[in-house]
C-alpha cells in the first residue's frame, strides 16, 4: 500500500469553495472549453446541477481575470448577511430583495477598497467618494405615515320638557311633556411615522459609472449559488441589478445557478418585465451538464474525468512524488490505480457526468480496495462503491412520494422495456417531479429538443436513469440494454432517437400521468 497515495486520496477537497488558495484551484482545474466562453465582458448565466463544477469554474475564472488587473467580486449567495431571512416570507419580496442587493453592494465595496489599498490608483480619492455616494444611494431614508388604530366613541344627549295639566274653575292650564334625543359620534385616529430605506437606481448607476471611470478597470461580479435565494425574490433582485449596473459596460455580472431552481423574470402587461430579459439583458445558453453527457462521447468524457482525478490526487502529493515512482502522465495515474482502463471507464459511467460524484465514488472504491488488500481497483469494487454512493447520498435525499414515482419509472423503463433511457414531451421539462428527480441526480439529461419525425411539431427531451438504479441488475438477465442497433426491419415505433449512425434508443415516452405524486 502506497501511504502517500493513501494520504492524498484522503485529503482530496471535494468542494471548490473549501480550497484555500488560488494555486490549488488552478492546479486541479480541468478545462473543458468553458473558460473561453466566460472570459469576456458579457453578462452571463451558467447553469449546471450540484457537483458539475460551477464553483470551480468561477474560482478559476476569478484567478484568470485578476491577471488582467481587473476587480473580481466573488459572492456565494448562501453566505450573504441577509441569508438568515431568506426563507422568512413575512417581509415583502421588495424588502427582502433590497436587503440582499445591499449585501451584494457591500461585497463590491470590500473588493473595491481592497483593490485601491493594494494598487493606489491616481484617482483613489475620487473613486472612494463615488463609492461612498453609490452606497448612500442604496439606503436613502424615507418616512411614511401609517395608520395604526382607529377608535370611535358614540354618545347620546337627552332634553326633557316636563308638563302638567291643572284644572280650576273657568281656567285650564296645559303642561306638555316632550323628550328629545340627539346622537353624537367621535372618531380618533392614531398613526405612527415609519422610516424605510429605499434604492435610488439613477444615483446608484451614475455613481457606479463614475467609480469605474476613476479606477479605469472592469468590475466582474460572480454570483455563485444564485438558486439559494427564494424563487419569489429572485426576479426582484435581478431587477435591482439590472437597473443599477447593466447599462454600464465596465460592470460585468456572471451568475451560476440551477436551471430549474431559478426565476429571473416576471413578464408584465405590454411586454414589460421585472428582472432580466434572458437573451437580451443577459445570455443563458451555457450549461455544464451539456459538457458531461457520457453517452454523447464516452471516450472524450473518460479523458476529461481522468484529468480531473489525476490533478486532484497530484495536488495533494509532495512535489515530485509522482516522478519518483515513475508515474508521469494522466494515463499512468489511471493505470496505477485501476486494474485496467475499462474499470475506470465504468467509474465515469457510474458518475453520470457529475465530477463530484466521480470523486466520491472513487474515494469509496479506493478505500474498499485497501480493506480487501487489493493493489488496484477492479470492476466489482466500482459496482459496490456506486451502489453505496447512490444509497447514502442520492436515495436519502428523495422523500417517499418521489421515490414512489422513481420506482414506477424504473419498473416501466428497466423492468418492462429493459432500457435505461426515456423521453418526455418538451413542455414537461418544468414538471416539478422531473425537476426534483433531476436535481437529486437520480435521472440525468441526455438530449434536449429531439424532433419526432412521426409527430411533426412534437419535441421531446431525453433522460436516462441513474447508474445506481440498475447497478444491482448488471449481472442478471434484467440488465438494461439501453440502446438497440439500427435495423431496417424495425418500425419507427420500435426505434426513435438516433444518437449517431450506429445507435438508437427504444421508444419509451413517459406521460404526465406517470409523473404524478400519490
Amino acid at each position: 500500500m502506497d501511504s502517500e497515495i493513501l494520504k492524498a486520496v484522503s485529503n482530496i477537497v471535494q468542494r471548490a469553495e473549501r480550497m484555500i488558495d488560488d494555486a490549488k484551484i488552478q492546479s486541479t482545474y480541468e478545462e473543458i472549453g468553458v473558460i473561453p466562453l466566460l472570459n469576456n465582458r458579457n453578462n452571463q448565466i451558467i447553469y449546471g446541477r450540484r457537483g458539475t463544477g460551477k464553483t470551480h469554474v468561477f474560482k478559476y475564472l476569478a484567478s484568470e481575470l485578476k491577471i488582467g488587473n481587473d476587480i473580481v467580486v466573488y459572492v456565494d449567495c448562501r453566505t450573504l448577511s441577509s441569508a438568515s431571512s431568506f426563507e422568512d416570507s413575512r417581509p415583502s419580496r421588495k424588502y427582502r430583495s433590497h436587503a440582499i442587493f445591499r449585501d451584494i453592494i457591500g461585497e463590491i465595496e470590500d473588493a473595491v477598497k481592497q483593490y485601491i489599498a493594494l494598487n493606489a490608483p491616481n484617482d483613489s480619492v475620487l473613486a472612494l467618494d463615488a463609492l461612498e455616494q453609490m452606497i448612500k444611494a442604496t439606503s436613502i431614508k424615507e418616512s411614511k405615515k401609517r395608520d395604526t388604530r382607529k377608535t370611535e366613541v358614540r354618545g347620546r344627549t337627552t332634553t326633557d320638557n316636563v308638563g302638567m295639566k291643572v284644572s280650576v274653575p273657568q281656567l285650564t292650564l296645559d303642561f306638555d311633556s316632550k323628550v328629545e334625543e340627539e346622537s353624537t359620534a367621535q372618531t380618533t385616529t392614531s398613526y405612527r411615522m415609519e422610516e424605510h430605506e429605499k434604492l435610488v437606481f439613477p444615483d446608484i448607476n451614475y455613481k457606479a459609472r463614475e467609480l469605474v471611470q476613476h479606477l479605469k478597470v472592469n468590475i466582474y461580479v460572480l454570483l455563485d449559488e444564485w438558486s439559494s435565494i427564494p424563487l419569489d425574490v429572485q426576479p426582484f433582485l435581478a431587477d435591482c441589478i439590472n437597473k443599477s449596473f447593466f447599462a454600464i459596460p465596465h460592470f460585468i455580472f456572471k451568475i451560476a445557478a440551477l436551471e430549474y431552481r431559478s426565476n429571473f423574470t416576471i413578464v408584465m402587461q405590454n411586454n414589460l418585465h421585472i428582472g432580466f430579459e434572458l437573451g437580451s439583458d443577459i445570455s443563458s445558453n451555457l450549461d455544464l451538464d451539456d459538457y458531461f453527457v457520457f453517452d454523447k462521447n464516452p471516450d472524450s468524457i473518460t479523458a476529461i474525468f481522468a484529468g480531473i482525478l489525476s490533478k486532484h490526487i497530484k495536488s495533494e502529493l509532495p512535489e515530485g512524488y509522482l516522478d519518483k515512482i515513475k508515474v508521469t502522465s494522466t494515463q499512468q495515474v489511471i493505470n496505477y490505480l485501476f486494474s485496467n482502463r475499462a474499470v475506470f471507464k465504468e467509474l465515469v459511467r457510474a458518475s453520470e457526468g457529475v465530477p463530484r460524484d466521480m470523486i466520491n465514488i472513487f474515494n469509496l472504491a479506493y478505500f474498499d480496495a485497501q480493506k480487501q488488500n487489493k493493489n488496484k481497483i477492479d470492476k466489482p469494487i466500482i459496482l459496490s462503491a456506486a451502489r453505496d454512493w447512490f444509497e447514502k447520498d442520492k436515495f436519502t435525499n428523495i422523500d417517499d412520494s418521489l421515490n414512489y414515482v422513481l420506482q414506477r419509472i424504473v419498473t416501466e423503463v428497466i423492468g418492462n422495456r429493459k432500457a435505461r433511457s426515456f423521453l418526455i414531451r418538451r413542455e414537461l421539462e418544468r414538471n416539478d417531479v422531473i425537476q426534483r428527480l433531476f436535481d437529486a441526480r437520480v435521472i440525468h439529461f441526455v438530449k434536449r429538443g429531439y424532433a419526432d419525425k412521426d409527430n411533426p411539431g412534437v419535441r421531446y427531451n431525453i433522460y436516462t436513469l441513474d447508474y445506481g438504479t440498475y447497478v444491482d441488475l448488471l449481472k442478471t438477465a434484467k440488465k438494461p440494454d439501453g440502446y438497440l442497433p439500427l435495423d431496417e426491419n424495425m418500425s419507427s415505433r420500435d426505434i426513435v432517437v438516433p444518437f449517431d449512425d450506429k445507435r438508437s434508443i427504444r421508444r419509451i415516452i413517459l406521460t404526465e400521468e406517470m409523473l404524478k405524486l400519490n
